[in-house]
């Protein structure tokens, strides 16, 4: 199978472009977790549900039809997870490389970097008093008063 490489993507001998794995080392979280949903549900949307509502665990002894069908379920995780840690920097990866399931992963990911619901709403609410107090400098641009609002914000989140 012939492929070429263009930018961040590969073409097949199908014109089907597959996408690189959105990488992440940790920093600007919110752009790398919206590029790896999107990823995961363009592979295959089970990639993602799995990510979403934790591995298929089965619960009792199968005939071989049913087996098949758990190992199926059981390697849509397996992909998840492996999608999820080779996008991960080795710092990233140490962070997660105990959890044993892509949803256990993703849920690590967000709690390092987006914090609790008490984390998110007190940077909320830093942010408004920020917004509030907040006023352009004598003879300074709007531009300039747009940027420095902006990185100001970058270090709340």
């Amino acid at each position: 199978m012939a492929s070429t490489s263009i930018n961040n993507q590969t073409r097949n001998h199908d014109d089907v472009f597959e996408f690189k794995v959105p990488f992440f080392s940790g920093d600007d979280f919110p752009y790398w977790k919206s590029r790896m949903k999107i990823y995961l549900k363009s592979r295959d949307f089970k990639n993602w549900l799995s990510v979403q509502n934790g591995p298929h665990i089965p619960m009792k002894i199968n005939d071989k039809n049913e087996y098949d069908d758990d190992f199926k379920k059981l390697t849509i995780d397996n992909k998840a997870l492996n999608i999820l840690l080779v996008s991960l920097d080795k710092a990233e990866y140490n962070l997660v490389r105990r959890c044993t399931s892509a949803h256990e992963v993703w849920k690590l990911l967000i709690l390092t970097h987006e914090g609790t619901e008490q984390v998110k709403n007190a940077k909320l609410a830093l942010l408004n008093r920020d917004y509030e107090l907040f006023k352009i400098q004598p003879n300074k641009a709007i531009k300039n008063l747009y940027n420095r609002f902006v990185l100001k914000k970058k270090r709340i989140y």
